[in-house]
């Protein structure tokens, strides 16, 4: 924890990190709230989900552009250009008619138009504090972005219930555009720039421990989106018990990260934080009570955070750094394809199988990701992965 305190203390650290999470809250409701605003306009959750498979499919195929525009055209400019043109999408979407030739085009204006404040945030840390804390950097930026998906669906649902559909869909606006232009004023993104990438668009990928990066993360976000369908199943009604099961998930990834997250893990280390992932996912598919089974959804994410920022310090060292905001835009597309892999096989699993098809999904989807660090290196070590 020491780690953590001394890396607030580094000029420009907590003023990045405060604002970027206030910008990025959005994300934690915005397919929340489109799902019910749509929904409640139009009587239809196909079109609902329709829209925010949309917006998914916008930011999977957009961010590694706009994240490698920013090295092109300067930070700032795509930031602000972006949030103006998100804003401006989901009012839109908040007041227009019903109609699915309305709806569908502004889903996909939201999801390539999100800032990509993540993918070039993780590639200016190396130029924000020394190599030896550039693990804890990154670890405190996955630990903290759990707040986002905890907070975000509690503030949709309120504001959604307290005023109207349509509010969420404008505090998210107002929050994009007010959280981009507070990062913007940091002094690290006035004064720190990327430079232009002049590399072919998609070289990076050829690097192994980008590629370990984007499998491996691909199937733990696959692996929890598919629990999170196996819960609410198995709740049925009681759907403040999923929440607070599926929180409690969320939960055990913020402490593993904040215990774990700023080690150096070795490659066996990296493949028993996994484990744990997957061993806690399926103890809560056959635990006799909801106590167990609480217990191991905590377990079930306590390995999520700090697998993820060994992931990402590998893959940011395994490019150059004029590079590296586009490798993280792609690893942002690999973690949207998993959640919609993860949703749809359990969806499916569920249907044909039945509650233990959507566990088991979500089970063997973990060990997949724990086991990818394993067959990665079988031909040769990854290097970054140990430095």
């Amino acid at each position: 924890m020491r780690s953590y305190a001394e890396l607030m203390r580094v000029p420009g650290v907590f003023g990045v990190t405060s604002a970027q999470l206030f910008a990025r809250l959005p994300l934690g409701m915005i397919s929340l709230a489109i799902l019910l605003h749509v929904q409640s306009l139009s009587g239809s959750y196909a079109l609902a989900g329709g829209v925010v498979a949309c917006v998914s499919v916008g930011e999977a195929i957009v961010m590694p552009m706009t994240a490698r525009l920013a090295g092109a055209m300067g930070i700032r400019t795509v930031l602000l250009a972006t949030a103006i043109i998100n804003a401006a999408a989901m009012v839109m979407l908040a007041f227009v008619p019903p109609h699915p030739g309305l709806l569908v085009p502004l889903g996909l204006i939201v999801g390539a138009s999100i800032p990509p404040i993540m993918p070039v945030l993780r590639a200016l840390y190396p130029q924000m504090v020394r190599a030896d804390s550039l693990r804890a950097l990154f670890a405190l930026d996955t630990t903290a972005q759990e707040i986002i998906w905890i907070v975000g669906p509690v503030v949709a649902t309120l504001l959604t219930s307290a005023i109207s559909t349509a509010i969420p869909l404008v505090a998210s606006a107002f929050v994009t555009i007010a959280g981009t232009v507070w990062l913007t004023l940091n002094r690290p993104i006035r004064t720190l720039s990327i430079e232009r990438n002049e590399s072919s668009f998609g070289r990076a990928l050829a690097a192994r421990a980008v590629v370990l990066a984007m499998v491996a993360s691909l199937a733990l976000v696959a692996s929890f989106m598919a629990l999170e369908v196996a819960i609410i199943a198995d709740f049925g009604e009681q759907r403040t018990l999923a929440g607070l099961g599926l929180g409690l998930s969320g939960f055990g990834s913020l402490v593993g990260g904040l215990f774990l997250g700023h080690r150096r893990l070795s490659l066996g280390g990296l493949v028993a934080t996994m484990a744990v992932v997957a061993v806690g996912t399926g103890l809560a598919g056959i635990a006799p009570d909801r106590g167990l089974q609480f217990v191991a959804l905590f377990f079930a994410g306590f390995g999520f955070a700090p697998a993820m920022s060994t992931l990402y310090v590998a893959a940011s060292r395994a490019v150059k750094p004029e590079a590296a905001s586009e490798v993280f835009g792609w690893l942002n597309t690999g973690a949207l394809a998993g959640a919609a892999l993860g949703t749809a096989i359990a969806g499916v699993m569920k249907d044909s199988i039945g509650l233990d098809g959507a566990f088991a999904t979500a089970m063997v989807l973990a060990v997949i990701a724990a086991l990818s660090p394993i067959i990665a290196t079988a031909t040769g070590p990854i290097h970054e992965l140990s430095t």
